[in-house]
């Protein structure tokens, strides 16, 4: 195992939050010309990310207040 991945841990989805996840991955695939799409797992640490993103932009956003 590589240092770079000594921090990773698997999160559990519920089958409705897999479900939404393959929407989206569907969505991407009509989409493409050649009916590529991001993995599940690509799509869910993108969407994570931007949820991170939002919540640490909230917060600078109050400490300036």
């Amino acid at each position: 195992m590589s240092k770079q991945n000594v921090n990773v841990k698997p999160v559990l989805l519920s089958h409705e939050q897999i479900k939404a996840l393959s929407d989206i991955q569907e969505q991407h695939r009509k989409a493409s010309s050649i009916g590529v799409a991001p993995t599940i797992h690509e799509i869910a640490r993108g969407l994570i990310d931007k949820a991170l993103a939002s919540i640490t932009t909230a917060a600078a956003t109050k400490l300036q207040e």
